[in-house]
């Protein structure tokens, strides 16, 4: 049986803080810190928007955006 270390979910994003990061707040309203990986394409980051978030089981202050909902 394999545990899975990554979980993927909807994030809105309160602040942006430059063209790959911002603060983005989860569904339970917990606030989070994400970024976008410099070798995946760019994609617009404009407050109040909803994006998809991978993020790792053991950290839930941080999450990678994949993109737009």
């Amino acid at each position: 049986m394999e545990i899975a270390d990554r979980i993927y979910t909807v994030a809105t994003i309160r602040q942006v803080l430059g063209p790959r990061t911002c603060h983005a707040v989860l569904p339970n309203g917990k606030e989070i810190f994400g970024s976008i990986e410099r070798d995946v394409a760019d994609f617009p980051l404009k407050d109040g928007a909803s994006v998809r978030v991978q993020m790792h089981v053991s950290d839930f202050s941080y999450g990678l955006l994949l993109g737009e909902v």
